[in-house]
């Protein structure tokens, strides 16, 4: 182990350094109509559950220190650079100086960078699931067992980042198990398997914590997934029944209406509302719904076949159901960093063109798929830390990912923020890992391509002997020949 104190210090101050610029520079941050919403219900002490509610209510707790949005900008950021900080550091430890001082490079990746000043739980739960991965990186790479202080702060910032999202705990789950057990992630694909189940069951814990612990109202988020889906269905099937039979949903309605981007014009602040209207609401308040501003619709009674409807819809067209998701799951992936303040219908640039694709989820989904292939094979052969905590970290950010293939609603790039900023960190940490891994199969290469030019034996040389022999039987048939002819 080659530590040097002072390079670590160095790193330190850099990394203090990119946080506090990040500070200065986009203080208080980027606040939207999501933030707007969570702040309200901070300073009113009245929480919803359409957006998950612990952030309001840590925000209520920062309120204490200072109003506005300062102090959640602040933990953000905080978390962000501390968590890359210390992953640095952890490397310089090892001797990987070129390593250390990449990590930080991660943190000014424009995809991380534009996106980390903007004050949603996407960005919250990426920070503090970060926080807590280096926290334990930081013990795991000394091989030395995680102290119960360590032990609870990661647990804690796990905690927050699985409450803070509604689809985090296909996140964690990966993460819990490097705390609890590395060994788990000898067989990932099983990891990935139960991760599904565990996932599902933990669902009706967190909205039980929301309701009872957090005392939050309940709006019924889950109705905007089944709208949404149920509006595809009907549009790549052509089959409005799907609605229900007492709607009167033209196909029109779909055509005009219906994005595979997201579900935003269904939304009872879309220009289609009377999707909200109908399918959302319960049939005696369909009415009252229509006179009402958008919050006041989603606090009404929920329509009760809503959720059969869905489940009918996906069963009768399973193909128009994948169709969809596909769609949509695309558009997600493939929005780049510039896409959010360019006119999409605008040509672009080579160079902007070129920044989007390197930007967009879509590559470093790829590239996390291509790493985490490699690493299971290295891992079937031989165990480090950094090929642990890089299988932690990939297991995470593509389960987080692939969750939106059935799940996401809307295309942002935020949505994306923990997967791509887990894939980074995971190649970063195990380049030495995909080397080797590189350099075996090079090396396998090479032995089979050897064994297939291998030259054939060649053929023994006759002796003098038999030589001889041959030469002699060869004049006796010649001179039988010749007594034949005369």
């Amino acid at each position: 182990m080659d530590h040097n104190p002072a390079k670590s210090v160095s790193i330190v101050l850099a990394a203090a350094l990119a946080a506090g610029a990040n500070l200065a520079i986009w203080f208080p941050g980027d606040s939207g109509p999501d933030a707007e919403s969570q702040y309200l219900q901070a300073v009113t002490g009245q929480f919803d559950d359409w957006h998950p509610p612990i952030m309001a209510r840590l925000w209520s707790a920062f309120r204490l220190l200072a109003d506005g949005d300062g102090p959640m900008f602040c933990f953000q950021v905080v978390c962000y650079w501390a968590g890359l900080g210390l992953i640095a550091v952890t490397l310089a430890r090892t001797g990987r100086w070129f390593a250390a001082w990449a990590m930080l490079g991660v943190g000014l990746f424009p995809s991380l960078l534009t996106t980390n000043i903007v004050l949603v739980g996407d960005v919250g739960m990426g920070a503090t699931l970060l926080g807590a991965f280096a926290a334990l990186f930081w013990c795991r790479a000394q091989n030395r067992e995680i102290p119960p202080a360590i032990a609870v702060i990661a647990l804690v910032l796990l905690l927050y980042g699985a409450l803070v999202r509604a689809n985090a705990i296909f996140a964690v789950v990966p993460l819990f198990a490097y705390m609890m057990r590395p060994q788990w992630l000898e067989r990932p694909w099983r990891l990935l398997a139960i991760s599904i189940p565990v996932a599902l069951a933990i669902f009706p814990a967190a909205n039980l914590f929301n309701h009872r612990v957090l005392q939050a109202e309940r709006l019924g988020a889950i109705r905007s997934l089944q709208i949404f889906d149920i509006t595809g269905v009907a549009f790549h099937s052509g089959d409005v029944a799907v609605f229900g039979p007492d709607q009167s949903f033209t196909r029109d309605d779909g055509v005009d209406c219906y994005r595979s981007a997201g579900w935003d014009r269904l939304a009872p602040w879309g220009v289609c509302r009377f999707f909200w209207d109908r399918l959302a609401v319960a049939p005696d308040l369909r009415r009252t719904a229509e006179t009402l501003d958008a919050r006041g619709a989603m606090g009404l009674e929920p329509n009760p076949d809503l959720s059969s409807l869905w489940i009918a819809a996906i069963l009768r067209h399973p193909l128009a159901y994948a169709q969809h998701r596909l769609a949509h799951f695309i558009s997600e992936i493939t929005r780049g960093a510039s896409m959010g303040t360019l006119d999409a219908t605008a040509p672009r640039s080579f160079s902007v063109a070129l920044y989007d694709a390197v930007t967009a989820s879509a590559l470093w989904i790829a590239i996390g798929a291509c790493a985490l292939l490699r690493l299971v094979a290295v891992r079937s052969v031989r165990r480090t830390a950094p090929l642990d905590a890089s299988l932690a970290l990939l297991l995470s950010g593509l389960s987080y990912a692939g969750a939106y293939l059935a799940v996401g609603v809307a295309t942002e790039l935020r949505y994306f923020f923990w997967s791509i900023l887990a894939i980074f960190t995971a190649v970063v940490i195990s380049l030495p890992e995909l080397s080797a891994g590189r350099a075996a199969a090079a090396a396998r290469s090479g032995r089979s391509r050897k064994m297939t030019r291998a030259p054939l034996p060649a053929r023994p040389r006759p002796s003098h002997s038999g030589a001889t022999a041959r030469a002699t039987g060869c004049a006796a048939a010649r001179a039988r020949s010749g007594r034949r002819w005369t």
